[in-house]
């Protein structure tokens, strides 16, 4: 029974380190924006892109929101897949931009990859509480003309050459290649 309870936990715990946050809060533990308090993937506000690599990139248009969404490059951790993106909101109607005010985004399934050779359909892996390992929409907040770093963790496949990335009900971003590189931590 141990066994069974010390994997899931080292897992997640893995993935908040990896990802440079934590998965039950932010660094000051505020949550006066009125949340349910899980920010999940997020990251600081307006953080600057990490990788100047784009392998992936849609200008979107949404109900009066308009942005720029790069896919930066995708990592490989063990058993799971890290893609890195990029949100750069150049206008909308919303004084304080998240993700879920501009893209009308809900908790839960927000992104998947369609692997088109293949025909399989990767999600959003879940920690042990159910949460997606993915940024919370209704906490991660964007910046007008700014770009923010995100990421989410999906299960790796080492057959994938291209996928179709599917982000908030929006248009996807086709033929994204895969070219994973292998994570520091890695043994």
């Amino acid at each position: 029974m141990r066994s069974l309870i010390k994997v899931p936990a080292c897992a997640t715990a893995l993935v908040a380190v990896l990802s440079g946050c934590g998965l039950t809060g932010g660094d000051d533990g505020d949550n006066s924006d009125g949340g349910d308090g899980e920010q999940n993937g997020n990251v600081e506000s307006g953080a600057p892109a990490e990788a100047e690599e784009v392998i992936g990139e849609a200008d979107v248009t949404d109900e009066g929101t308009e942005a720029t969404i790069e896919i930066n490059g995708f990592t490989e951790r063990g058993d799971l897949l890290q893609m890195t993106y990029t949100i750069t909101p150049t206008s909308g109607d919303s004084s304080s931009p998240t993700i879920r005010r501009l893209f009308s985004a809900d908790a839960g399934e927000n992104m998947y990859l369609v692997d088109t050779a293949n025909l399989r359909r990767h999600t959003v892996v879940e920690d042990d509480s159910g949460n997606s390992l993915e940024p919370n929409p209704w906490d991660t907040g964007l910046t007008y003309d700014e770009p923010t770093t995100l990421t989410a963790f999906f299960a790796s496949a080492e057959d994938m050459e291209k996928v179709d990335v599917y982000l908030y009900d929006l248009p996807p971003i086709l033929d994204v290649p895969v070219t994973t590189s292998t994570g520091e931590d890695d043994e």
